[in-house]
């Protein structure tokens, strides 16, 4: 499991499993690397010192997860996602997909990687499906909302190599969003 903090403000977020720490950051938003975690362990969420609910989602062992805090210090909510880290079955293929986790005024998000939709409509607190796109050395990928003209997220130049997975997390206040892009295998 890894923490994704994509809590606006700027606060503290740390997460354990049982008696198994997650991860913690002292300054959101961050994404994590994944931990081992027992299926079995109680989720502990801390957002700036207080404690969160976690989500009613039990664990699967043997699964990886992302396991989302969104939203302002005072009001987060946590969410869990399921990942798929298997490798594309085709080598010069990329596997890809949004998690949403802006705060604010926020609609459905859409993502594409050399003008080529991958994801579309992607909701608050949640991840879109893998997309599967050709490995580029110079990919760009962009974010649009259906609440702006432009992207709200653009990066280009981006070396992409095959065979990999990776995650686009949009994270922070709607008003000013940040993309923090992981290469999830």
């Amino acid at each position: 499991m890894r923490l994704a903090a994509a809590v606006a403000g700027g606060v503290s977020v740390s997460a354990s499993a049982g008696s198994s720490a997650i991860d913690s950051f002292t300054l959101a938003p961050a994404v994590g690397t994944y931990a081992v975690v027992s299926a079995s362990g109680a989720l502990n969420i801390s957002v700036n010192g207080g404690s969160i609910g976690a989500p009613a989602s039990a664990l699967k062992a043997g699964n990886d997860y992302t396991l989302l805090v969104y939203g302002n210090g005072a009001n987060a909510t946590a969410s869990l996602i399921s990942d798929d880290n298997h490798l594309p079955t085709t080598i010069t293929n990329v596997k890809m997909r949004l998690i949403n986790g802006l705060t604010g005024t926020v609609s459905g998000l859409t993502l594409e990687a050399d003008f080529s939709p991958v994801a579309i409509n992607v909701q608050p607190s949640v991840s879109s499906a893998y997309g599967t796109v050709p490995a580029n050395n110079s990919m760009e990928l962009d974010v649009t909302s259906a609440l702006s003209a432009t992207p709200i997220f653009s990066r280009s130049a981006l070396s992409i190599a095959g065979s990999t997975v990776y995650t686009l997390f949009m994270v922070g206040d709607s008003a000013a969003p940040q993309g923090l892009l992981r290469k999830d295998r």
